[in-house]
């Protein structure tokens, strides 16, 4: 016999009872810490006593099955003997054989999960090709409605918005109607945001549907964004170049504080008497899934067609 079950049976059933009794202790703390609200244990050490939780209960309900199995053991020991049935000899030979079976089982159980673990590699790689072909699809459809929108939205802007963006005298709640309208009017729910020349010290602010607050009486005033100067010398030179009327392209991916062309965008200018008084960004908060080492490609655009401008 490879196994003493009765000796087993005893240990498993000691302990057994020993993982019972730390589970019904674990539980009733865990309880306690979680329902009634006590708040017993540090935050801390939270985490780690769930898994010891957790931990045990595994440990207990795998000694409880061993237990089932080595008393059915037992049981139909003690059932063949009252019977009175021959002991089974198992040949030398036989043995061999099961051992040569039980070590080309391992043998074929690593290589089979070897193979699966590859197989599933390979599954997930072509997986993200397949969804990153289609983000990419689906960027440059949401870019093409972008740059059809932008020539139509800048026609929005009236004389007297444009007399008001160039004297620094915008009225919040004209400029949150216009904001809001693009958003609902126009497929992908784009977000509209204006880049103007500020006063000394600083050099341009911005403005978009956060920048629109609203006072204690529920009026909405402005709080712009105020730059200095922008992070990176590429948005820095784009945006130099769009205010002296100049279209600019980058085939660089630009995730700047104005320019993105990560997203699904384009830009413009806003004109008055000939002179570039704002710029313009529209923007879809769409994103390709990042590229990895397997996957390089990646969802960008080079910047608008055209120098859009009312």
């Amino acid at each position: 016999m490879l196994f003493n079950h009765r000796f087993l049976l005893r240990l498993i059933t000691n302990l057994v009872i020993c993982t019972l009794a730390l589970s019904c202790v674990s539980v009733l703390l865990w309880t306690i810490d979680e329902f009634v609200g006590w708040d017993i244990l540090p935050d801390t050490l939270g985490i780690y006593v769930r898994a010891l939780v957790i931990g045990i209960a595994w440990i207990t309900a795998t000694l409880i099955a061993v237990h089932l199995l080595l008393s059915l053991t037992l049981f139909a020991e003690a059932s063949a003997t009252r019977a009175k049935l021959t002991d089974f000899k198992v040949s030398p030979l036989l043995k061999r054989r099961l051992k040569r079976l039980l070590i080309l089982t391992v043998l074929v159980s690593i290589l089979l999960l070897f193979g699966l673990q590859v197989v599933d590699g390979a599954r997930k790689k072509v997986a993200q090709q397949v969804a990153q072909q289609e983000a990419i699809v689906k960027f440059n459809q949401i870019q093409e409605d972008i740059e059809q929108a932008l020539p139509e939205i800048l026609k929005q802007f009236t004389p007297s918005l444009l007399e008001s963006i160039q004297n620094n005298e915008i009225s919040a709640s004209e400029i949150s109607q216009l904001l809001q309208a693009v958003t609902v009017s126009f497929p992908h729910k784009p977000s509209l945001a204006l880049l103007i020349p500020a006063e000394a010290p600083y050099k341009y602010y911005r403005i978009d549907q956060q920048a629109i607050l609203l006072d204690k009486n529920r009026v909405p005033y402005l709080k712009p964004q105020f730059y200095f100067e922008f992070p990176t010398q590429l948005e820095t030179e784009i945006v130099d170049k769009l205010f002296s009327g100049q279209t600019s392209s980058t085939e660089t991916a630009l995730n700047g504080v104005f320019i993105k062309n990560t997203l699904p965008s384009s830009w413009g200018i806003l004109r008055l008497d000939g002179q570039v008084i704002a710029l313009v960004y529209l923007g879809v908060n769409y994103r390709c899934p990042q590229a990895t080492e397997l996957i390089k490609d990646s969802c960008i655009h080079s910047g608008p067609l055209a120098l859009y401008t009312n």
